[in-house]
């Protein structure tokens, strides 16, 4: 039996919650929007560029915080965590992965508009920066480690949100076996680091993508809200 935990949300509050993180999805997406199409209407410039990239980081920011656990998530998921999606081999490194009950306009399928959708970040240095996403209102089936997904990779929905990135680096604070008195120093890497517990990769603390136009660079530094209580405030009683 559940019951709302001291400290919880109520009915009201979260309402009010999806409805303010909705209305900051859409704003971020307008945003984005705008800037792309303020920049192919008119001549490339360093300060269109500059707007673009801004639009692009206030984006992924808006985004990731709306991240929340899906009620099909595994115990060990969390907001913000790695996973491959169908179509990427257990070669493969894994995705930034998350879940969003509301997903932005820019998310858009023949079905409608999308909600209850698993995104993951996707850089190519030929195609930029893109989300790969589905929702849970498809046809899904679980894969090997107990997940629900589409059957097939051509499935999965691709949304380009810039061009103009280029790579990504991930930023990990301390090492993994680090205690809490212990320095801890940041440690940038150019790949995803493997976990020395098993199979598995650790997730970076922040990302910071660098997007490039005509060899000048620039940076943004986003944060993974990695750790989040569930939307609703509610959680199981202790047996």
């Amino acid at each position: 039996m559940s019951r709302l935990r001291k400290g919880g949300f109520s009915l009201v509050e979260v309402l009010l919650a999806l409805s303010i993180g909705g209305m900051v999805l859409i704003a971020a997406t307008a945003l984005l929007v705008t800037i792309s199409q303020a920049w192919a209407n008119r001549p490339a410039t360093r300060d269109a560029f500059d707007a673009h990239v801004n639009g692009v980081s206030h984006f992924l920011s808006a985004v990731l915080d709306e991240a929340s656990l899906s009620s099909l998530a595994l115990a060990k998921d969390k907001a913000v965590d790695l996973q491959r999606p169908v179509g990427f081999s257990e070669s493969d490194d894994p995705l930034i992965h998350f879940f969003l009950r509301e997903a932005p306009p820019l998310f858009f399928s023949p079905y409608g508009s999308a909600s209850r959708v698993h995104a993951y970040f996707l850089q190519d240095e030929s195609e930029g920066l893109s989300l790969l996403w589905f929702s849970e209102l498809q046809e899904l089936e679980k894969n090997e480690q107990g997940r629900l997904e589409p059957e097939d990779e051509d499935e999965l929905f691709k949304t380009r949100i810039s061009p103009f990135c280029k790579e990504i680096f991930y930023c990990y604070y301390g090492e993994e076996d680090a205690k809490p008195n212990d320095i801890k120093e940041w440690d940038i890497k150019t790949e995803l680091e493997e976990s020395d517990k098993g199979d598995e990769y650790r997730i970076p603390s922040f990302i910071k993508i660098v997007l490039r136009w005509e060899e000048e660079d620039l940076e943004r530094t986003i944060s993974l809200p990695i750790e989040k209580l569930a939307p609703s405030g509610i959680e199981e009683e202790p047996k």
